[in-house]
């Protein structure tokens, strides 16, 4: 059939099918989303065919459930070949522009890619689906992104890059003639691959666990919050205060708050949170019944070393001390231990060093003072109460509260569960158990980090629908803005207190920028958690 007379009868079939439309529906009941020819389609000839590309194929990370935390974002693509019944049922759902660019197309004999809201069966027309990356992802700083070529450029993305990474593509093949022209009557034939978008990693992350940190962490302008459980230290959530999207990258760049910047496994300041550490070489080396009458002060050599308690908290045990952070007890408790015996515990906990927590991601290394270095009884005691020099990142912290949570023993923080490929799952190897105290110090501990959240300085942190415990902490800097010192905030604590599961690190890295206290945050995670559970 010549072209015109084949182009004026379809355009006279066309206004007729539009105006039944319209009659009948008011408007059309499928919606196109954008005509996917410049974005999805790269057209090449080989030999006598023509191959369509829709799009390259990434494997999934998925989250310990195997819910897909990549290529969670399902599409539907139509392929539409220049024959005259394919052209008719496009038409009935496309409108003004889109309508246009696609009859464009397709007057030329060629074929075009459109993006429909559902599966369209038609004789020229073929479907299939392409998965891909929602503007929302969870836990985004642990996952990461990739560039517009799909290779991994931060977290998991690039540290599983060379598992995660094929060169299979999806596309449709058309046989042509000498010409290149579609030959008349030919089937398309399509080619996906969907072991691709199975295959993939395994995270820990549990993405109803993680959407509770995140609501929960919304609270902190620059923080983090990261949860584990307790005996196997596998991390269930992490996130990384402020967020960023990964479509506008740039403006991140140029964020003062550093929004790229994954800050459960930088380094900072880390406060009291560090006592408990001071408390297990005290109660393993017999030192369990010291005690110490906070006048709130104390002189070492010629510096008076304060307690925050200006008044004094008076006599004071381990519990109490902890209960209540007293500062001057733990100076003395130091002292009384010896910087060895404390260095060794610190250091079997892994503080100072990367932790390995999948591969190819490692915490920030930190910082851990080197014994010598706490012989000066001015440096011990700063180290007591978890300021100077010690430099810790926020899954660093798991280590020690794990370790009380779960008997005296600890695991490495995990984040990857294992990887999955034609159907077989290999599991990560997160390594061994490391025993830093015994089982009864770990019990004295866990009862005196429970009087905190009782009669101390965290009873904001108590929870209303189960027992934890924990050690808050108001970490100095030594920074100022405005003539205020910028002070960072923690709480680590555990739950329940009896039995502990979950062990959960928050911190913000300026205290004068969250609409809610750490001690609060972790209240609310316990409870949404153990509702969860329910």
């Amino acid at each position: 059939m010549d072209n015109i007379i084949f182009w004026r009868i379809f355009s006279k079939r066309s206004a007729i099918c539009f105006f039944l439309i319209l009659l009948l529906f008011f408007i059309s009941v499928l919606r196109v989303g954008v005509t996917a020819t410049a974005d999805y389609s790269k057209t090449g000839y080989q030999g006598n065919s023509l191959r369509l590309t829709i799009s390259k194929q990434r494997g999934t990370i998925y989250d310990c459930n195997m819910v897909p935390l990549t290529n969670s974002n399902r599409k539907i693509i139509a392929a539409v070949s220049p024959t005259p019944r394919a052209v008719t049922a496009i038409s009935s759902i496309l409108q003004g522009e889109e309508l246009q660019n696609v009859l464009a197309l397709l007057r030329n004999n060629k074929p075009v890619l459109c993006e429909v809201d559902e599966w369209l069966q038609c004789d020229g027309i073929v479907c299939t689906y392409v998965y891909g990356q929602s503007d929302y992802i969870p836990a985004i700083h642990l996952l990461g992104y990739t560039d517009i070529d799909f290779k991994g450029v931060s977290g998991i993305q690039l540290a599983y890059d060379s598992f995660l990474s094929s060169e299979e593509e999806i596309y449709i093949s058309y046989d042509c003639n000498a010409k290149g022209e579609i030959l008349e009557g030919a089937t398309p034939h399509l080619v996906n691959n969907t072991s691709v978008e199975a295959s993939g990693v395994v995270s820990t992350i549990d993405i109803n666990i993680q959407s509770i940190a995140e609501e929960a962490a919304s609270a902190i302008e620059t923080g983090a919050v990261v949860i584990a459980e307790a005996k196997s230290g596998k991390i269930r959530a992490s996130v990384s205060r402020p967020d960023f999207n990964m479509q506008t990258i740039e403006e991140s760049l140029n964020n003062a708050d550093s929004p790229l910047l994954n800050r459960a496994i930088n380094a900072y300041n880390v406060g009291s949170v560090f006592k408990p550490c001071i408390a297990i070489a005290g109660i393993e080396n017999n030192k369990n019944n010291f005690l110490y009458n906070c006048t709130g002060s104390f002189e070492i050599i010629d510096r008076f070393f304060r307690c925050h308690d200006l008044s004094g908290h008076g006599i004071m045990n381990l519990r109490s001390a902890i209960a209540h952070s007293c500062n001057t007890f733990f100076y003395n408790f130091a002292i009384e231990i010896g910087n060895e015996k404390i260095y060794d515990i610190a250091s079997s906990l892994r503080f100072g060093k990367q932790l390995e927590i999948c591969d190819n991601i490692k915490t920030a290394k930190g910082n851990l003072p080197k014994k010598e270095r706490l012989e000066n009884l001015a440096q011990l005691a700063n180290f007591s109460i978890g300021q100077g020099e010690l430099l810790l990142s926020p899954i660093s912290m798991l280590t020690l509260y794990s370790a009380v949570a779960n008997d005296g023993a600890y695991y490495i923080p995990s984040v990857v569960e294992g990887t999955l490929k034609d159907g077989k799952f290999t599991e990560y190897q997160k390594g061994n158990k490391t025993q830093v105290m015994q089982k009864e110090t770990a019990d004295i501990l866990k009862t005196h980090l429970e009087a905190v959240l009782l009669e101390g300085t965290g009873t904001t942190a108590l929870p209303k629908t189960v027992t934890a415990a924990g050690k808050t902490a108001t970490a100095q800097t030594g920074k100022y803005k405005n003539g205020v010192e910028i002070c960072q905030g923690w709480f680590c604590g555990l739950f329940p207190a009896e039995n502990p599961k979950y062990v959960v690190i928050v911190f913000s890295e300026n205290t004068n920028r969250q609409t809610q206290t750490s001690n609060q945050i972790f209240a609310q995670i316990a409870d949404k958690i153990t509702e969860l559970e329910k």
